[in-house]
């Protein structure tokens, strides 16, 4: 079922894919459109079990986003980086004009690291993303659903905004770069 809702998903919507293609670390790399991401989120809200529900259990990142999210509401998550062999993660969000950068651990513990006022590019990129940091993961492992979340950045590249997703397989190897784009 969730690939046939993926299908329908791609199928209706104009869409930009690129290919998967070999980088030189071995890992796959592969980019998805904002249409695309669109498309698997407007199927996936349609319904109770949604394209990413397996995968939002499965993966502490989504849990580490609920946690700043409930602590920031309505506040923009930039950056998300997991420390290796912990269940602790590094987390830059957009609050007013400046740039949080937090510890967080899936406990739900949330350490303030640093506060960055002068980081206008994060912010304008920030206000700039209509695909948050959870949808766009949500794609990234609909394409690698073993894959394990290692870092989340936003971040604007030939001046095109995209999230830059790297995942890991369960041994922590390197699996996947996958790029979303963000508007």
């Amino acid at each position: 079922m969730k690939n046939a809702k993926l299908f329908l998903a791609l199928i209706s919507a104009p869409l930009i894919l690129a290919g998967c293609s070999s980088t030189d670390s071995g890992t796959a790399e592969s980019t998805i459109s904002s249409e695309t991401a669109s498309a698997v989120d407007a199927t996936t809200s349609t319904s109770s079990s949604t394209t990413t529900s397996a995968v939002i259990d499965d993966d502490p990142v989504f849990d580490i986003i609920d946690i700043v999210l409930a602590q920031y509401p309505d506040r923009i998550i930039t950056d998300i980086d997991r420390e290796d062999s912990s269940d602790q993660y590094e987390v830059d969000v957009v609050v007013g004009q400046e740039v949080l950068e937090l510890d967080v651990t899936t406990s739900g513990q949330i350490h303030t690291d640093d506060r960055d006022n002068d980081d206008d590019d994060d912010i304008r990129e920030a206000h700039a993303a209509t695909v948050t940091a959870a949808q766009a993961i949500g794609l990234a492992l609909d394409q690698y659903p073993d894959g394990i979340i290692d870092s989340v950045e936003l971040d604007e590249d030939d001046g095109q905004l995209k999230w830059k997703i790297d995942l890991d397989d369960t041994s922590d190897n390197d699996l996947a770069d996958v790029e979303i784009a963000a508007v």
